[in-house]
This record gives structure tokens, C-alpha cells and sequence, in this order.
């Protein structure tokens, strides 16, 4: 009975990131964003005449910049690649037949290349840390999963694509309900993420040779401490040195350590009760920057405006990037 009120509340908010399009959106952030090896940068999608870009933002002095040649996709979800030469992002259709492919744009030329078509529909994917691959899931269909829920992805698996053939290769046979958080360990050969299939539910590490699959969960729950739903370990991530893993509760962001399974609250949005939209860990140290929906009104534009943070999870300190137009 969890599982299946687990699904349906997972289709209702997986309706913000892959339902039919959203008029409109003019001048608003979208959660997803990453940080530059150097930590001087991120990259995040900018909505302007209800079409998304990427922009990098300087975060040393919030000056942003847009680094995406003109297209007639909406450009999502922007990763860099290990080099920080390119970035691979999803080129979204701007029709109600939603379609997404994955595109990768190179930062000093500004141009844009196609990696797949969109005969699937590619939800995450993160580089292989060599940078010559690239891991991602993709949904064999889109519908409901019950009558009340709104059309969600179903039939998740995982993929790869070598970048330099564009050969794909399916790698798992999951046909999951849910598969998303997807993260890779800094050697390239597990993947984390969170899973829900008929047998699984839960966070696991996933060797990609032989595809066994490690469940790991906190030696302490604290909302289950506190008589509240047990954790269910929403979009996680790992530390770029692997030591640390964080994710998402409702209104919360824990973070757990990998060697003692201890898991700490290191942010509750108290203010508005609203989901936190992203987390990333910076590449040198476990600092993260969270990205949280604002209470800022934009003109002729519906649903949430992202701002983006920086938080320190020693004394759950949170700064905000006050970014410039």
C-alpha cells in the first residue's frame, strides 16, 4: 500500500519537471544547475518568451552569462562535461507532445550537437568521469499510473552512450516506476540512485559490471525518530569524493556519511513548506549549493522562480547568490 500511494504522489510531482508544457514562463530559474571544477561557476537553465537557456553564472561576483546558440528546444538540466569543455543538457520540445534528447554545446564555439533523437524520452544523465560516455534513463512510455495521478514517465531503465559513436546501449531491465537522483562514483564504476520496480524501493549503489545492486539506507531515520513518514531518500547525489550522500525530504535536505551511515538535517525550508528544487556538493570540499523555489512574482510567468544557495552543512549556514539580470 506505501509503494503504491508512493507512486502516485511521484507521478503528481513529476508533473513540474515532465508534464505538458507550463505557460507560460518568462524570466524565471529552473532548479537544476551544476558547478564548475573550479567552483567558480555554475550552469543553470533560464526561461525567457517560455524557451529555456543556458546561462553560467560567475558565482564570485553573480554576473551571468548566456553560453547556448539559438535553437528551437527548450535547453535543460545542464551538466559540464569532467573537462569543463563542454556541456551536455536536454533539448526539450516546446509542444504538448513532450519529447527530449540529450545535446551537448561546446562552451568556447558556443554550438550545439545532438547526441541521441528523441524516440525516447530522456529524463537524467551524468558523464562517465573518463568524459567519454555518458550515463543516462530514459521512459519507454508516458502515462498514468492511476486515475487520480496525473501522466508521469513509466518503464524507467538506465542507458549509455559513447559520445564519439553515438552508439547506445540499454543496460538495465529495470522497467522501474521510478528511477531518478542518478549520480556516478568518482572511479566510474557504480551509479547511485533512487529506485522504485515491483521488488525494489529504496536508495541503491549499483556496480555497472555485473549490475548487483546495494541497498544503502542510514543507520538512524530521523523523521521515523520523530513518528513522521520514514525517509525516502528524494534526488540524491553524491559528494565528488564520494564520502558523503545528500537528499531530499519533504521541506527537508539531509546529508549522510558513507562510512558511518549517520544522516543529519542540514536544511528545513520553514518558511514556505515548499520542496527543495536541487542540491550539488562543490568539487573541492562538502560544501553544497541548494537551489529553492522564491516567493518573487514574475510578470507573466506561472509556477515557482528558483534562487540558488550556498549552504554549509557544518553549521547549516545558508547564503543566497543575489544574481544579477
Amino acid at each position: 500500500m506505501k509503494q503504491k500511494i508512493y507512486i502516485i504522489l511521484l507521478a503528481i510531482t513529476l508533473t513540474s519537471c515532465f508534464g505538458k508544457k507550463q505557460e507560460p514562463r518568462n524570466n524565471i530559474y529552473r532548479p537544476e544547475f551544476d558547478i564548475s571544477i573550479d567552483n567558480r561557476n555554475i550552469i543553470c537553465s533560464f526561461y525567457e518568451n517560455n524557451k529555456a537557456s543556458i546561462y553560467q553564472i560567475d558565482i564570485t561576483n553573480n554576473q551571468k552569462t548566456k553560453i547556448s546558440p539559438a535553437t528551437d528546444y527548450s535547453l535543460i538540466k545542464p551538466l559540464y562535461s569532467p573537462d569543463n569543455k563542454k556541456i551536455a543538457c536536454l533539448s526539450e520540445s516546446l509542444t504538448d507532445n513532450l519529447k527530449s534528447k540529450i545535446s551537448l554545446i561546446d562552451i568556447q564555439s558556443k554550438t550545439l550537437m545532438d547526441l541521441t533523437n528523441d524516440s525516447l524520452l530522456i529524463l537524467e544523465f551524468v558523464f562517465a568521469p573518463s568524459g567519454q560516455s555518458i550515463y543516462f534513463t530514459a521512459a519507454e512510455h508516458y502515462g498514468n499510473y492511476s486515475p487520480v495521478a496525473r501522466k508521469a514517465p513509466r518503464e524507467i531503465d538506465i542507458y549509455t552512450i559513447d559520445i564519439h559513436t553515438k552508439h547506445i546501449q540499454k543496460i538495465t531491465d529495470f522497467d522501474s516506476y521510478d528511477l531518478h537522483g542518478l549520480s556516478i562514483n568518482n572511479s566510474g564504476d557504480s551509479l547511485l540512485f533512487r529506485l522504485t520496480t515491483k521488488r525494489n524501493n529504496g536508495l541503491f549503489l549499483m556496480d555497472i559490471n555485473n549490475k548487483e545492486l546495494l541497498n544503502i539506507s542510514a543507520a538512524n531515520d530521523l523523521r521515523a525518530e520523530k513518528k513522521l513518514t520514514a525517509y525516502e531518500y528524494y534526488t540524491p547525489v553524491l559528494s565528488k569524493d564520494n564520502s558523503k550522500i545528500a537528499f531530499t525530504e519533504p521541506y527537508e535536505l539531509y546529508i549522510m556519511d558513507r562510512k558511518t551511515r549517520i544522516s543529519k538535517l542540514i536544511f528545513r525550508n520553514e518558511t514556505n513548506l515548499v520542496n527543495i528544487g536541487n542540491a550539488k556538493f562543490f568539487n573541492s570540499y562538502n560544501y553544497l549549493i541548494v537551489s529553492l523555489p522564491t516567493n518573487s512574482k514574475i510578470q507573466n510567468s506561472k509556477g515557482y522562480n528558483f534562487g540558488f544557495y550556498t549552504l554549509n552543512p557544518e553549521n547549516n549556514e545558508l547564503k543566497i547568490l543575489d544574481l544579477k539580470k
